[in-house]
């Protein structure tokens, strides 16, 4: 599911920019989501914050794949003297990165993203720090989630009004099916449905094909009328 549209992304570049300001030393700040399986970095404060973000991708390894994977907070307090990642903290340091903190953005209890500060500094992100950077990440979580519920109902909306297309191009084959042989509806659709499995195509193509030989034209898809909101009457006192 793609998650990521441009009033999502402006919204999620005023967090970024919010969090980096709201925190002592003012660290960069970049926000990482899940899409199409992969990870990638939507907004940040600014080219070198995306930069750095993005360094882990190529090996695979880092504080914010680790945090999406596992969905718990992920921290370097010292980067100088990490361990973890292979080469990872070794470009960090060369891009003057001293302290990492990422923080996984969940919803339904699975990580869809991560919050994920740089700092020039070691041990940047003390506890009052972290508080916010929870809260923060909290916050995040639930726009991300209202837009998660958003794309389900476009994503279902779609699969209906393609699931009454295909319906109504059936339909109308079955009307000229059965004129044609003097048939009821089953036998019908035994006749396109033996089509179907013959040319090993759906059932909705054999249904446009009998439609486009009888009429010379393409199937016209259905009407659908998008609901709205009556309008409210107001009333003089």
């Amino acid at each position: 599911m793609v998650l990521s549209t441009p009033d999502l992304e402006g919204s999620l570049r005023e967090v970024a920019d919010i969090t980096s300001r709201m925190l002592p030393e003012h660290p960069m700040v970049a926000i990482t989501l899940r899409r199409d399986g992969d990870a990638i970095t939507v907004a940040s404060t600014g080219p070198h914050a995306t930069l750095i973000d993005e360094l882990q991708r190529g090996q695979g390894l880092g504080p914010c794949l680790e945090a999406l994977h596992t969905a718990t907070p992920v921290a370097v307090t010292d980067m100088s003297t990490e361990t973890r990642w292979g080469a990872y903290p070794a470009r960090m340091l060369a891009q003057g990165i001293h302290s990492v903190h990422s923080q996984p953005l969940l919803v339904d209890d699975a990580a869809v993203g991560t919050l994920n500060l740089y700092s020039p500094r070691p041990e940047t992100f003390g506890p009052a720090a972290l508080r916010a950077i929870m809260l923060t990440s909290a916050h995040t979580a639930i726009l991300l989630s209202a837009a998660i519920n958003s794309a389900r109902q476009a994503e279902l909306t779609a699969q209906l009004r393609s699931a009454l297309a295909s319906r109504s191009i059936i339909d109308q084959a079955l009307g000229i099916t059965m004129a044609q042989r003097h048939c009821d509806r089953d036998a019908a659709f035994e006749v396109l449905r033996a089509a179907s499995q013959r040319e090993n195509v759906k059932l909705v193509v054999v249904a446009a094909q009998v439609i486009r030989a009888v009429t010379g034209n393409d199937p016209t898809p259905p009407h659908f009328n998008v609901p709205t909101r009556p309008k409210r009457v107001r009333r003089n006192s």
